[in-house]
């Protein structure tokens, strides 16, 4: 086989690549309803990603398909980030919840390509399962008491088990709590 014939097949190979991969999209495409679709985004204004993913989500999926809440200057919002980060690990913007009919089913945190968006939740769907795209990998929670807690947060905007961020829920729990009782007799002292 000449040099010729190899590049032939190399370019055919990747041409079937191409339609395959091509008619894969369209196939996920067809099976969700991007009417369905919705996009709960924290993020921050001094923040380039978060300001492109502003911009494209609506461009893409209409101008009602994004929630956007803002962290600079919003304790409510800085409250409840803060709190996904316990069942995500993610730190940093734009941290992107994508829900399906009402349903969270996928977290990316940073930029993505958004036309992906249905092949994302075609495959949490499938797994039935909430995707979480973060460091660059990708992971699959299935506990629903951890989905609950993240629905709340992203799609509700409120602290998972209780009712505003001011309310109980919103306080010190589990081990902020032992460290603010320990802190209490240093407190005490300072003041005599």
């Amino acid at each position: 086989m000449g040099p010729g014939e190899k590049m032939k097949k190399l370019s055919l190979f990747f041409m079937g690549l191409l339609v395959f991969s091509t008619v894969s999209y369209a196939i996920a495409e067809a099976q969700i309803d991007p009417s369905k679709l919705h996009f709960y985004m924290y993020g921050m204004a001094t923040c380039p990603h978060c300001q492109r993913m502003k911009a494209e989500i609506p461009k893409v999926y209409g101008e009602k398909s994004l929630t956007y809440y803002e962290l600079v200057n919003n304790d409510e919002n800085e409250r409840l980030f803060a709190a996904q980060y316990n069942y995500t690990g993610i730190g940093g913007v734009p941290a992107i919840g994508i829900a399906y009919d009402g349903k969270l089913v996928a977290i990316v945190e940073g930029e993505y390509n958004v036309s992906a968006t249905p092949e994302i939740v075609k495959a949490a769907l499938d797994n039935d399962g909430l995707l979480l795209f973060t460091g660059g990998k990708a992971y699959l929670i299935k506990n629903e008491t951890i989905i609950g807690k993240l629905q709340a947060i992203y799609v509700e905007h409120r602290m998972p088990g209780g009712g505003s961020t001011t309310e109980a829920g919103g306080g010190i729990c589990g081990p902020g709590i032992m460290v603010a009782l320990a802190a209490l007799p240093l407190f005490l002292r300072k003041r005599r």
